[in-house]
């Protein structure tokens, strides 16, 4: 996919709400909504990875000539290639000295085969947030698992009933929350990773917009005023926070997260589509755009570097808060240039055909994908396929969580 760095700026942003809540949840300040609200950051992160993994995805099943296994083979090497290395390097370092010491830890001993598979999600809801260290792993469990699935998903089945799919995704994830909220349950079933695949699943249809017009009838325009209706909802709900109402409501604890996940879907297509607009330039300053391509290492580094902070600032203060973001970027520009992005470019030699061939714009007597996607459609306004975007796909691939 072609490099939009209005997304990357978008990545940055939901980091900093992230890291804002982790550094100040507990402080005088941590009712304001940028930081008590500010963990929603995760889920922008969830809609955005849906919305360019599916969309190399989309693309890599527009490829009519090349096999199956080929296809599966490069992706899940190229994601592998931006993701394990610095994720195993940091748990090295971190399970290193606590194994010279004899661990002295025993839940964080207890921990590491759990990061290792990519399950720290799972003994979260088992144990409880409680009994994990580096509890900030369970949302790279879930998308590990989601780039584990989706693959087989997205090139497996026809168009059609990949919009079921994710149609019944949606509506189940819905049901779950529900039963969930009036069985009033303390677990922590958000962690797991079907509890959040209806976020992925809207960055999936997002795409499918972007490269057919519409998904069942959901055109570009009509997502932009759906998610405006979805903003509303989701200030309706901050209202009712802010007012001391007891609880959240059924309805905002089954359609909440949904509300968001429309509203990020409506300004990442925008970002996407429309990079004249100005928020879109704003996020696309130079400063953010590279923060947001550092993402990753940012997210997966700054619980540490907070922690490491607090020895000398304390915990939960603004002056700890500030060194402890300057020194959260610094690591992970180090990461980025000295270990990520030379081991990222490698990726390169498995790319995919369209970084080879350099298409201009793929028609549908070339790619009869595109003429399977049309079917799903239900507006009479054409839209071209998007196509033109296999000739530099994944190069925009997120570089965080």
């Amino acid at each position: 996919m072609p490099h939009n760095r209005a997304l990357n700026g978008l990545r940055f942003a939901a980091f900093l709400f992230v890291f804002l809540f982790h550094a100040l949840q507990r402080s005088p300040w941590a009712n304001w909504p940028i930081i008590r609200f500010g963990f929603l950051g995760v889920p922008v992160f969830f809609v955005l990875s849906g919305f360019l993994i599916g969309g190399i995805l989309l693309d890599l099943k527009a490829e009519k000539r090349t096999r199956l296994g080929s296809k599966l083979a490069r992706f899940y090497l190229r994601r592998a290639l931006r993701i394990f290395p610095v994720y195993y390097l940091f748990i090295a370092l971190l399970a290193l000295p606590m194994f010279l010491a004899g661990w002295p830890d025993k839940v964080a001993h207890d921990c590491l085969p759990w990061h290792l598979g990519y399950l720290t999600n799972v003994r979260s809801f088992v144990l409880g947030m409680e009994q994990v260290r580096e509890g900030h792993f369970w949302s790279l469990a879930v998308e590990e698992h989601f780039y584990l699935l989706a693959p087989i998903v997205v090139l497996l089945v026809s168009p059609r009933a990949l919009v079921r799919i994710l149609v019944g995704v949606v509506a189940a994830v819905a049901l779950a929350r529900y039963a969930v909220y009036r069985a009033g349950s303390a677990r922590d079933f958000w962690v797991l990773s079907p509890m959040q695949f209806d976020l992925l699943g809207l960055g999936i249809a997002t795409a499918i917009i972007d490269r057919t017009g519409s998904f069942l009838g959901m055109t570009a325009g009509r997502l932009r005023a759906l998610g405006l209706f979805a903003v509303l909802f989701f200030a309706l709900y901050l209202r009712r926070f802010y007012l001391g109402r007891p609880g959240i409501g059924v309805a905002y604890a089954t359609l909440g997260p949904l509300a968001l996940g429309l509203a990020t879907a409506a300004l990442v297509l925008t970002l996407w589509q429309e990079p004249q607009r100005w928020y879109a330039r704003v996020l696309a300053l130079p400063p953010l755009a590279y923060l947001g391509q550092i993402s990753y290492g940012l997210y997966l580094f700054h619980p540490n570097c907070l922690a490491w902070s607090s020895r000398y600032f304390g915990t939960y203060t603004i002056t700890n808060t500030l060194v402890g973001l300057v020194i959260t970027l610094a690591v992970a520009a180090l990461s980025w240039h000295g270990f990520e992005k030379p081991i990222n470019n490698l990726k390169h030699r498995f790319g995919y055909r369209g970084e080879r061939d350099r298409p201009a714009r793929v028609s549908p007597a070339v790619a009869p994908e595109v003429v399977a996607w049309s079917e799903i459609r239900r507006t009479s306004g054409p839209r071209p396929l998007a196509a033109a975007r296999l000739a530099t796909r994944d190069k925009g691939s997120r570089a965080g969580i």
